[in-house]
Order: structure tokens, then C-alpha cells, then sequence
């Protein structure tokens, strides 16, 4: 599952029916959060949600187990391309970055310690600057990276920011589902996932039963198989209540 937008609100909450589904399919199946966010982020809300197995970071950079915050795989970029990436956007007045740098975040190059960067995120300054213009801006960006890096454009839940996650070439939600369907021993064509924005896409790719949310834009509802309610009408529990705590028989 995706968080922001599909388990997360605008409010950053999860709802007491979407807690209960999730709650439910981890009793049955393994579960996992598969977010663009930072791995301290993925594990806070893992934990929140009772969820113990392997969980999904960093754009899929990195697996970590959310019990003692600790990286069980993790991909990052070559130190020089990161160098790169991070000094032209800090350069660029009209963008912002956070970058994750081990399990820190941090949002600027003197705050880098180790260079052992899984993903870049970068988005337009200006959240209210129309969105042609954050389009231009961030595709712009998508041009620093070199033939070792993925950069993937997305926009931010509600449609207002257009941002890009900058990874090591061959990494994203798809590859993570990937290695974590390996680990966790499971087909991956039994595996059940729910998004919303652009970079869900290469996890819909993979996964037997992709799903969008009903906020997703119609790239994304065309890449996925079936389509549920949005955040605010709890699409999460909907889609477990369908696609896993159904029976057998309905799944696919």
C-alpha cells in the first residue's frame, strides 16, 4: 500500500475503518507500506498499524524491519551522482529537496554526513505556482541525472506539486514489491497493491491485482486492474475487503 493518499489523508490520519482492514489482512497475509517517504516515516506508521514484516521505503531503495528501525536492503545511489543531483537543485532557487541520507532526512548538501543517499526527492519551491509551470520546472530537473539514475515524476497528494524522485537506475516501487515479494516468499502474482499518484505505477506493473485509488489520475487508473473510493472514503479497506478478505474464489 501507498501512504500519503491512499493510507494517509491531507491530514496525514489514518481512519479507524482503513486501521481495522489492515489490521485484519496482517493476520492473514503479509502487509507492507511501499512510500516514497523517508524509512523513519514508513516505520512510525507500520507500527502504528500493528504491522511487523518487512516494509517498503525510500521510492523501494530500501527494505527495513519497522521492530528496531533497521535496514534489512537498501540501494543507494553512487556518491557522485547524489554530489550531483543534490548541488544543482540546492543551486536552483526554484526547487526543494529532501534527501535521505542513511534514516536521516535532510534537506540541504551541508547537512549530508555519510552520502549514503537511497532517494532525492525535489519539488518546485512555489506550492502555489500553477502547474504548467511546476511541470516545466521539475521536468527540467529530471535532466541532472545520469544513465545510473532513475528519475521519476509524480505529483503530490491533492495535485497541487509536481516532484521527482531521484533513485539508482532500475530502482523504484516496482523493484521493491519485487525483493520484497522474494524475501516474504510470496508469487507476486498474488500480491494486492493499492496507489495513487505516478509512482505507483512500476508497483502496478508488477503486482497480480494493482489497484487505484479513486483521487489517482487516469495515467494511473489505466495502468492499474480495478479502482476503489479515494482516501476519504477509505479505498484501503475497500480494496482488502475485496481483493484479500474475500474469498478465495473472488480474488482474481
Amino acid at each position: 500500500m501507498d501512504l500519503d493518499g491512499t493510507l494517509l489523508n491531507t491530514e496525514e490520519r489514518l481512519s479507524p475503518r482503513v486501521v481495522e482492514a489492515v489490521s485484519r489482512a496482517a493476520a492473514r497475509v503479509p502487509v507492507a507500506i511501499a512510500s516514497g517517504r523517508e524509512p523513519k516515516d514508513v516505520a512510525r506508521y507500520a507500527r502504528e498499524l500493528g504491522l511487523t514484516t518487512p516494509q517498503i521505503s525510500d521510492n523501494g531503495a530500501r527494505l527495513l524491519d519497522p521492530t528496531d528501525n533497521s535496514t534489512i536492503e537498501a540501494h543507494p545511489l553512487a556518491a557522485g551522482d547524489a554530489r550531483a543531483i543534490t548541488m544543482a537543485l540546492e543551486d536552483d532557487h526554484e526547487m526543494r529537496f529532501f534527501a535521505v541520507d542513511g534514516w536521516r532526512m535532510v534537506r540541504s548538501v551541508a547537512d549530508i554526513e555519510s552520502w549514503d543517499i537511497t532517494v532525492i526527492a525535489a519539488s518546485t519551491e512555489d506550492r502555489d505556482a500553477p502547474s504548467h509551470l511546476q511541470e516545466q520546472v521539475v521536468r527540467g530537473a529530471v535532466d541532472l541525472a545520469s544513465d545510473d539514475v532513475s528519475a521519476i515524476l509524480s505529483v503530490g497528494h491533492g495535485g497541487d506539486r509536481w516532484y521527482v524522485n531521484y533513485t539508482r537506475k532500475g530502482i523504484d516501487k516496482g523493484a521493491g514489491v519485487r525483493s520484497w515479494a522474494q524475501r516474504m516468499g510470496v508469487s507476486l502474482d498474488g500480491v494486492v497493491f493499492v496507489g495513487d499518484s505516478l509512482n505507483d505505477v512500476e508497483a502496478f506493473a508488477v503486482a497480480g491485482m494493482p489497484v487505484a485509488m479513486g483521487s489517482a489520475t487516469g495515467e494511473v487508473r489505466a495502468a492499474a486492474r480495478e479502482t476503489v473510493g479515494d482516501v476519504y472514503d477509505d479505498g484501503v479497506a475497500q480494496a482488502i475487503e475485496r481483493f484479500v478478505l474475500a474469498p478465495m474464489g473472488r480474488l482474481f
